[in-house]
């Protein structure tokens, strides 16, 4: 017998025929397709060398070698076969997993390019959160600001608090047709295995730092607090158990971005700042196909600083101690996640303690604010006791004065006083520094230093309130 190989349109044709036969298929024969690769076998004993033959015969899809196996057992000879699948790309059914205006941006960005004759994206559904009441008395319905957008583009919305119970859109009328690629973008929930096992191309993930530098819920924010000046944006893959644990499929090029004013930035700003560059990557990341495996990770230098983590910041620490945290410190939770506030007690009898919330103009001071009538008895006013300047004229209850707050000193000491134009004493309204801690009667007796007055606080902030209702204590004179 031998071995004959036909071309014919494409494709690679081998038959295994005995001696001498004609070129139709053998009725015995079985056919295979492989990609592009068509391979027709016999019954009959096979040689080592059409063995030799068949082993060769692979093809490639996007530069991959792919092979799939299958195995066949002639006249005793088991060997395993390798053909290469021609996978073709499928349309994208996309599940985008957001909330706030960062993954606003991603998915607006997702849509423009859905609507390009260059995409393969075949539908979009959003998840988000449910609506939440916010306000005094939770009076108000707020809906996530990703769920107004994605009603404004025509996506269907799915509100959701938890994964549990819950089943992805199907499509087509056929339970087994998922979403194929999960896309999650400052969503704050993890995609639980049994949702992204059912995505042929698994989940992706925008995460705005140069991971695995600062992994974590709170990696604008910790920018901020660290005093970092570049930053950047990763493109990962979703972990099924782990946030930021995925392979980073592409990211900003080190050592990053120039972070602009970082001195002065807020984490709102810088989160504007990077939201449309990491919609670009993920679009980018879409048309390059780079969700699809075998993957190649981004190598990260070994010589690169420890990777720090970025944690949830919770309500403790909006809270100053004045005495404890630097100035420089202090400016920068403010631009974090701002507003702050502190305690202080009403007057030294008293057992009520006040709560002020400091509004985020909250600054460093500026030379020659402070009068030099009084720059010597300031200087010695102590860490954490609020205090204002006024004209002799002035009623303290109705002044537009801001308070100063005399803070710990940075180590090259540039910064060591800090100013807050505006606070809110209590249930009181907001008012500017002075006028408002007037109104609560939070000051001792002034001091003259004409034509100026100062005034100071009976007693300095502190980081706890008592457990008594400090609400009702505090009233208009």
């Amino acid at each position: 017998m031998t071995a004959v190989a036909d071309y014919n349109t494409g494709f690679s044709q081998y038959a295994i025929r005995p001696t001498g036969a004609k070129s139709q298929p053998h009725p015995e024969e079985e056919i295979y397709f492989a990609g592009r690769l068509r391979i027709q076998h016999t019954t009959y004993a096979i040689s080592k060398r059409m063995t030799r033959l068949l082993t060769r015969a692979v093809s490639f899809s996007r530069g991959q070698l792919r092979p799939s196996r299958w195995r066949c057992n002639f006249a005793g000879i088991h060997r395993r076969f390798y053909s290469q699948k021609a996978e073709r790309d499928e349309p994208l059914r996309i599940l985008f997993c957001g909330t706030d205006s960062f993954s606003k941006e991603s998915l607006l960005q997702l849509h423009d390019y859905s609507q390009t004759p260059e995409s393969n994206i075949l539908s979009i559904d959003v998840v988000t959160r449910t609506d939440k009441r916010v306000g005094r008395g939770r009076k108000t319905v707020k809906p996530p600001e990703i769920k107004i957008a994605a009603e404004k583009l025509g996506l269907p919305v799915h509100q959701i608090d938890t994964f549990t119970g819950w089943q992805p859109p199907s499509f087509g009328g056929l339970k087994d047709e998922h979403c194929n690629l999960i896309i999650a973008v400052s969503f704050g929930r993890l995609i639980p295995p049994r949702i992204l096992g059912t995505a042929k191309y698994g989940g992706l993930n925008i995460h705005p730092s140069l991971l695995p530098d600062l992994r974590g819920p709170a990696p604008i924010e910790w920018t901020i607090l660290l005093g970092r000046r570049n930053t950047g944006v990763s493109l990962q893959t979703l972990h099924p158990s782990r946030f930021d644990e995925g392979s980073i499929l592409t990211q900003t090029p080190r050592p990053g971005l120039e972070i602009p004013n970082a001195d002065g930035i807020t984490s709102s700003d810088l989160e504007s700042y990077l939201a449309p560059i990491g919609a670009k990557m993920l679009v980018d990341a879409l048309r390059d196909k780079l969700y699809i495996p075998p993957y190649s990770p981004v190598q990260l230098d070994k010589d690169s600083p420890e990777p720090l983590h970025a944690p949830k910041l919770n309500t403790a620490f909006r809270v100053v101690d004045f005495k404890a945290v630097s100035c420089t410190e202090i400016l920068r939770r403010n631009r974090a996640c701002g507003p702050l506030h502190a305690f202080t007690p009403f007057n030294r009898q008293s057992k009520h303690t006040g709560h002020i919330k400091f509004d985020t103009s909250l600054r460093a001071l500026k030379e020659g604010e402070i009068p030099e009538e009084v720059q010597a008895a300031v200087q010695s006013i102590p860490e954490g006791l609020p205090y204002a300047i006024i004209w002799s004229h002035e009623n303290i209850s109705e002044s537009s004065a801001p308070l100063i707050v005399n803070g710990k000193a940075d180590r090259d000491e540039e910064c060591r006083q800090l100013v807050i134009p505006q606070i809110t004493v209590g249930g009181l309204a907001p008012g500017s520094g002075a006028g408002a801690a007037g109104r609560a009667k939070l000051f001792s007796k002034p001091e003259n230093f004409e034509p100026f007055k100062l005034y100071r606080f009976s007693q300095p902030l502190v980081t706890q309130s008592s457990l008594t209702d400090t609400t009702s204590a505090v009233t208009s004179p």
